[in-house]
């Protein structure tokens, strides 16, 4: 991923513009990995119980199964 956003947004191969591409890059992900992280760390103390793991994982596969929809059966 970063390979192709040098290539496509930073052609001049500059320093100046792979600073920029970098800084964009920690300035976008940075906040998505720890949103992800958190959420991960509160979600591991609810899913303690087998039960709502059960349930998690299957509303998982169903959300995972209704994401195809759109592949499966074009409008």
């Amino acid at each position: 991923m970063a390979l192709t956003a040098l290539s496509v947004y930073a052609p001049s191969q500059t320093l100046a513009a792979f600073t920029v591409v970098a800084v964009v890059f920690a300035t976008v992900n940075l906040p998505a990995i720890t949103a992800w992280t958190v959420l991960g760390q509160q979600l591991a103390r609810v899913l303690t119980n087998p039960r709502r793991l059960a349930i998690f994982n299957w509303t998982m596969a169903a959300l995972l199964i209704a994401s195809l929809y759109p592949v499966l059966w074009p409008a």
